[in-house]
């Protein structure tokens, strides 16, 4: 398909500005903002504000109580009963203060590089150079943009999740700035939901040389329940269940009286959550004197793919043409905000950059892919309202 002109207008617009984009989004490299340490994001705060208030938004920063908190920023005549739509990304990253002494911000050829470039300070670059070229060209928005950056992402969002839920449950459509998928840079139209379950097992001591038959092994009763936990695995339907760590016992000479496993749940719909909770809470040793106790729950839901997805889908394939872009979906094994405001609002996620190295020290972005999606990003905000 050939690119049509209001594209190829805003593409050419984003190349004449590519110096200014690489600049503010290395600006927000060079600010390292791990999750766990909120007294080193004050800086990064400001120049979001800064950057919002300057393209006419009101930019209004809500305290932690243990993370740095929320960014929320409307339009300078945002307007209550006129439709909205959220954009959404996260502005911690999993890497220690200290990182970009050993990965520098670095532009080499195509390709970005730092901590959290991917994941996800590129995506906030996005945010704010897709308002700038929205103003700039002089194109109205027929719906109001609402963005909220959160801080503790990477560590659940447990401070944010609720004024995430609040705005999605007003949005008309929301966008998730995290990264694509893969290489390939696929949009993320489903996630897979996530749980998080602790079994812990009590049995008997007793002197493991003098009178182990007095004694009821907690470990020998655990490893029961980890065979029964692997046997939930259903990788044909997407579910899995994963005992990521154990422990237990005292000491080598006393048959133990305590272990504990600890299990990572990931499935692709909310039926498949209620099923294996539920599974998971009517586990039963397998050998007398051992007693079982089970905490947990999904505390991730699914990003499923219902209808209003689908029509959210089809508009971003279609406006991917106007950009002569064969765009691509996909889901993701790992969750995003983006499962949180599914249930509310239709969602579409991993619009953000494309590239690689999530986590990992080969972190990059393929910059002209990346400013591909940018002007996809910008089509869609410029959307009439797509539902009623």
């Amino acid at each position: 398909m050939t690119m049509t002109d209001r594209a190829r207008l805003i593409r050419e617009y984003i190349g004449e500005h590519k110096a200014d984009f690489l600049s503010l989004l290395q600006s927000l490299v060079e600010i390292e903002t791990p999750s766990d340490q909120p007294e080193t994001f004050s800086t990064l705060w400001n120049i979001l504000s800064e950057q919002f208030e300057n393209l006419e938004f009101t930019a209004k920063h809500f305290e932690g109580a243990k993370t740095a908190g929320q960014l929320l920023c409307k339009p300078n005549d945002f307007a209550p009963s006129k439709p909205t739509q959220l954009i959404l990304g996260h502005c911690d990253t999993v890497w220690d203060i200290g990182t970009l002494d050993e990965m520098p911000f670095n532009i080499e050829n195509d390709f970005v590089s730092g901590p959290g470039v991917y994941d996800m300070k590129a995506g906030l670059a996005m945010m704010i150079f897709g308002i700038q070229t929205i103003h700039s060209l002089g194109k109205n928005l027929n719906v109001q943009p609402i963005f909220l950056i959160n801080s503790d992402e990477e560590i659940g969002s447990n401070e944010s999740k609720e004024r995430i839920i609040e705005h999605a449950k007003l949005a008309e459509r929301t966008f998730v700035l995290e990264p694509s998928l893969d290489k390939d840079g696929k949009i993320k139209t489903s996630r897979k939901g996530v749980g998080d379950f602790e079994v812990t097992i009590s049995g008997k001591p007793s002197h493991a040389g003098l009178a182990p038959e007095e004694g009821v092994s907690a470990i020998l009763g655990l490893s029961h329940i980890v065979q029964q936990l692997f046997k939930l695995n259903d990788p044909a339907n997407g579910v899995t269940v994963n005992v990521g760590t154990i422990e237990g016992g005292e000491r080598s000479n006393v048959v133990a009286a305590k272990s504990k496993a600890v299990v990572d749940v990931r499935v692709p719909t909310q039926e498949d959550g209620k099923r294996i909770k539920e599974q998971l809470y009517n586990l039963q040793p397998e050998i007398d004197g051992i007693q079982l106790e089970v905490t947990g729950d999904i505390n991730r839901p699914p990003l499923e793919k219902r209808e209003p997805n689908k029509k959210l889908w089809n508009l971003t394939k279609k406006l991917g043409g106007e950009l002569d872009l064969e765009l691509q979906e996909g889901m993701s094994g790992g969750a995003s905000d983006g499962n949180f405001t599914n249930l509310h609002s239709p969602t579409i996620d991993g619009l953000g950059a494309v590239g690689e190295g999530a986590h990992a020290y080969h972190e990059k972005i393929f910059l002209d892919q990346t400013l591909d999606r940018l002007a996809l990003f910008i089509l869609l905000l410029l959307e009439p309202p797509l539902f009623d």
